[in-house]
């Protein structure tokens, strides 16, 4: 079974997050630097790194960190692009 975007094109497994549109390119790099292996990240030490570098709050730091661990940016980036598209900046959890 092929896996389709919902653009019609057919999901390429390597692509990169550094394929990221512009306008996430920044924010790729700066949590880039939090990650010091993306294979076995500490998922602890970046919510840590979150709260005490970035300014997070605990609760928005852990659904940052638990959303990412659990769907991974192939399904997350599908759910930038729809709440873009539907101009959602802010979520109804307003975390």
């Amino acid at each position: 079974m092929t896996n389709m975007e919902p653009s019609g094109q057919e999901f390429n497994p390597n692509d990169v997050p550094g394929s990221a549109p512009s306008r996430l390119t920044n924010l790729v790099d700066e949590y880039s630097a939090l990650v010091s292996d993306s294979q076995n990240p500490s998922w602890e030490l970046i919510e840590a790194k979150l709260i005490d570098v970035h300014d997070w709050t605990p609760d928005a730091a852990h659904a940052l960190v638990k959303m990412a661990k659990q769907y991974g940016w192939f399904f997350l980036r599908n759910a930038t692009a729809l709440a873009i598209a539907c101009d959602q900046e802010d979520g109804d959890m307003r975390i």
